[in-house]
């Protein structure tokens, strides 16, 4: 979530990326890719990626209604606020827990079985609880139950099409695939699930749960119709498979800390959650006491981000091509830092609309550039214990950055937060943006 403007991190002489290129070596079941650049936009979509497409939009659309149906669900169930908080914490805690461990069962299995597994599982979790709604047999434990086995299935799923994106879609086209997939999220999610999910929620109680199991069902039918003849998984008794599960992950671990460009991603991503975090959690608080801003207007500010996360999806694969992946990595950091010092700093209706949608679209072009790179460079035979060990340490600071902006706002007020976690994100591009180019330029990325 962080990028810099500066000309001299851009990689743009083309004989400096052939010559590091020539050293480079893809992962395998990679497709090739050669020094001179592809105009990836005149080409089409094969079928496989079209169909993983239009998956991703109708589950989403799906998990979109379950977002503004689950809390509703959940307060009509209880007023007690640590119960109704403990579905959101239900949804999330799996990422912490599990993400590691998954990383390795990813990496053995095949990767299209267990997203199609996956999204039948959700299909039939929110089966029950539409059944369960409907019927008025609902209880806030089992809907802590069911949401906390929906978020086990929802690691499994997202880690696997991140691991199996690749083997559908050509390594020119990543970035451009990746960001459609970011705006098809944004989309079908915020602008069409959220509210169909509040409309169907009061007209029917257990409809909008019933339509996202749905949703996973046809998702599923299309996930298990693509065709790919690359290799989803390692398959077969290899030297690797042999090893203990332990010594799979430390393999994962080792592979990421090794690789210096990653490792110092995956720190930067870390801090930069944790300094966002502190802000973004008490957003609404800021928007209120601060600029004071509710309803409506806050509503706008919310259309404002979930505006600039498609915008940045749709632009992602652009930037990427004009300034390089590393020039992308920094300008997009650089942005999160300025936006939240702007929000510390100036107390108005205007920049804070300008700030929330500059960092939407850092967060997108952000995410689209570095999950490419991703793809791109770590070996498909360890890319679920590779990419598990990056999303914990990227992820797993955001509960603390949370608690952190509680304390601080509590001692000053709810801009303080920002401006704290702007100041920690400017210090982590001065120091991290002279490794993410460098190591960048010699990963020929």
């Amino acid at each position: 979530m962080c990028r810099a403007v500066t000309a001299t991190f851009l990689r743009t002489a083309t004989d400096h990326h052939c010559r590091h290129a020539a050293s480079y070596r893809p992962r395998k079941g990679a497709a090739s890719t050669s020094c001179r650049r592809t105009n990836v936009a005149s080409v089409t979509f094969p079928p496989s990626f079209r169909r993983q497409w239009l998956a991703s939009g109708i589950s989403n659309i799906g998990d979109g209604m379950d977002a503004a149906a689950g809390p509703l669900l959940a307060a009509s169930l209880t007023n007690d606020p640590r119960l109704i908080a403990l579905v959101g914490v239900g949804l999330t805690l799996p990422w912490l827990l599990l993400s590691l461990p998954l990383g390795v069962v990813i990496d053995r299995l095949d990767r299209k079985v267990l997203m199609v597994r996956a999204n039948v599982a959700r299909c039939a979790l929110f089966a029950l609880v539409a059944v369960l709604a409907s019927t008025g047999d609902m209880r806030i434990g089992i809907l802590i139950a069911i949401i906390t086995l929906v978020g086990v299935c929802e690691v499994v799923f997202d880690m696997s099409a991140q691991a199996f994106l690749p083997a559908i879609v050509p390594a020119e086209m990543l970035e451009r695939a990746n960001g459609r997939l970011f705006a098809t999220e944004v989309v079908c999610n915020t602008f069409l699930g959220l509210p169909l999910g509040a409309w169907a929620f009061v007209a029917a109680i257990g409809t909008p749960f019933a339509v996202n199991a749905a949703s996973f069902g046809v998702a599923a039918y299309l996930v298990a119709s693509i065709r790919t003849t690359i290799p989803l998984s390692t398959g077969g008794p290899s030297d690797d498979e042999r090893k203990s599960f332990a010594s799979q992950l430390a393999d994962g671990l080792r592979w990421l800390f090794a690789h210096r460009l990653l490792r110092t991603m995956a720190v930067m991503l870390g801090i930069c959650n944790l300094a966002t975090m502190m802000g973004q959690a008490l957003f609404v608080k800021y928007a209120s006491d601060e600029l004071g801003v509710t309803g409506g207007g806050y509503g706008v500010l919310l259309a404002v981000m979930s505006a600039g996360s498609i915008l940045g999806g749709l632009a992602g694969d652009r930037v990427a091509s004009k300034f390089g992946t590393s020039g992308t990595i920094v300008v997009s950091y650089t942005t999160f830092a300025v936006s939240s010092l702007a929000m510390g700093l100036w107390r108005n209706i205007p920049v804070a609309i300008a700030a929330s949608g500059a960092t939407a679209i850092a967060g997108t072009v952000w995410n689209v550039a570095t999950v490419s790179l991703r793809q791109r460079i770590i070996p498909s035979e360890l890319f679920g214990r590779v990419n598990s060990a990056y999303r914990f340490i990227g992820t797993g600071f955001i509960a603390i950055g949370s608690a952190i902006g509680g304390f601080i706002a509590k001692s000053y007020d709810y801009a303080a937060p920002f401006l704290v976690g702007g100041i920690i994100m400017s210090v982590t591009i001065l120091v991290g943006a002279r490794t993410v180019v460098r190591h960048a330029a010699t990963a020929g990325v």
